[in-house]
């Protein structure tokens, strides 16, 4: 009856109103980012067999460019609100010149995308898109929308309100799916799936504000803009690397793989999506650690920080083998029911991918560990080499274009990992250590 009572109150509306800890919250943001994933599948298949290989292509840039430029601008200013409301929250202190000031440097970024989009505008129409000039409009706007929806993202997460955050993801990338499905009945073509894409993320974060909380009245130190662009600056040249090799390959494909380019990057891009599933699944979950571990940071109990980072190391590690030995086992099947029996890659390839992806869900682990104590930085060096190897291997691997790429971005994240996993253990030796406690997560 206990245990009844316990999860009634659990799963009641006042209990998901506020903040959840780091076990409920995780459990939401993985069942959120299922039913996204699934909406997120179903939309590429449904733009995939209406609009057929070539058209679905450009679909495909549009797709990688508005993640690749969005995450990368916007997931520095979600890191930063995540961790520093957090950090505050834990210590008693107001968080509110936080928001202000992350507000500030949002805006800032976003004027600058605007005005380089637009001085970039002919090189974009004709070179990325084909001579499609909406195509252009609609990533300008899609990444302007993310602007605002990383922002609600950064608040939610660093006052641990996961539960609203889940209805956000889960409300984006339904109104993707079925905005699409509705304009292509209508014979929207490229058009439908590409302005879904651009709404989707608005819609979102429309669909929930944060629950109301009271900033503390305790003095803290100010937070200015400088402040949050010492953090956020490293957590974009982080995401700039780790985008590229995440969502670059379309991209490259689109760009070097001459007339049938737009078919190809359709497919890399389809075999990206159904490599990674269980990271996109996992990786805000993952990134949404980040408050937890700068709560323990912030008042330097390093042995539950580290036991912490150990049981989440070790959950990644089982299912990042899950995800290899299941694509190596299902992967061209999968591929060919998700896509239809024209879309075919190799298991090795196929294979290939799921360990990028596997790679890349550790290092987002790693990236959290880091930005916790403060290492921004760090972190952002062992990205820049990881880039550095991943162009390499783009120009000196010798292998057809596709399998080419796919060595590449795959040799990339291992060597961040690499990277990443030193820098750690490096500066771990030189932590004070306390007996300070943390109030639980």
């Amino acid at each position: 009856m206990a245990s009844l009572k316990k999860r009634r109150r659990f799963f009641s509306p006042g209990a998901l109103a506020g903040a959840q800890g780091v076990r409920a919250g995780s459990l939401l943001l993985i069942v959120a980012l299922g039913i996204s994933g699934a909406s997120t599948l179903l939309f590429q298949i449904i733009a995939r067999r209406s609009l057929g290989a070539d058209r679905w292509g450009s679909v495909a840039i549009l797709w990688s460019s508005t993640f690749l430029v969005s995450q990368v601008l916007w997931v520095s200013t979600t890191q930063t609100l995540a961790r520093h409301i957090s950090e505050r929250e834990a210590r008693g202190e107001d968080w509110e010149s936080v928001v202000h000031s992350v507000r500030r440097l949002g805006l800032f970024l976003l004027g600058s995308f605007v005005l380089l989009a637009l001085l970039a505008n002919s090189l974009l129409s004709t070179g990325l898109f084909a001579g499609n000039a909406w195509l252009t409009v609609t990533l300008v706007f899609a990444v302007a929308g993310y602007a605002f929806n990383y922002f609600r993202r950064g608040v939610l997460t660093g006052h641990r309100q996961f539960a609203r955050l889940s209805v956000l993801l889960i409300t984006e990338s339904l109104a993707r799916l079925v905005l699409t499905a509705a304009l292509l009945a209508v014979g929207a073509g490229v058009l439908g799936p590409a302005v879904a894409i651009a709404a989707a993320p608005i819609l979102g974060a429309l669909a929930v504000r944060a629950a109301p909380t009271t900033a503390s009245g305790r003095a803290s130190s100010p937070f200015h803009l400088g402040h949050a662009m010492g953090f956020a600056l490293p957590v974009l040249v982080c995401m700039a690397c780790a985008q590229a090799m995440a969502n670059g390959g379309p991209i490259v494909i689109g760009a070097l793989g001459g007339a049938e380019s737009h078919i190809r990057a359709g497919l890399m891009l389809n075999a990206l999506t159904l490599t990674r599933m269980p990271q996109f699944v996992l990786s805000p979950a993952v990134n949404n650690l980040l408050p937890h571990l700068s709560r323990i940071a912030a008042v330097g109990d390093w042995r539950a920080f580290d036991r912490f980072t150990g049981r989440a190391l070790g959950l990644i590690v089982l299912a990042g083998a899950g995800l290899v030995g299941g694509t190596w086992l299902l992967g061209e099947f999968a591929m060919r029911l998700a896509f239809g029996d024209d879309v075919a890659m190799s298991r090795g390839l196929l294979t290939v991918l799921a360990l990028l992806a596997a790679f890349y869900l550790l290092n987002e682990l790693l990236n959290q560990v880091l930005f916790a104590r403060g290492l921004a930085s760090l972190a952002a060096a062992g990205w820049v080499l990881g880039f550095f190897a991943t162009a390499g291997g783009v120009l000196f691997i010798k292998a057809e274009l596709l399998a080419r790429v796919s060595y590449a971005l795959t040799l990339g994240v291992m060597v961040t990992t690499l990277a990443l996993a030193s820098m750690h253990l490096l500066t771990s030796r030189r932590r004070p250590l306390s007996a300070s406690t943390v109030p639980a997560p």
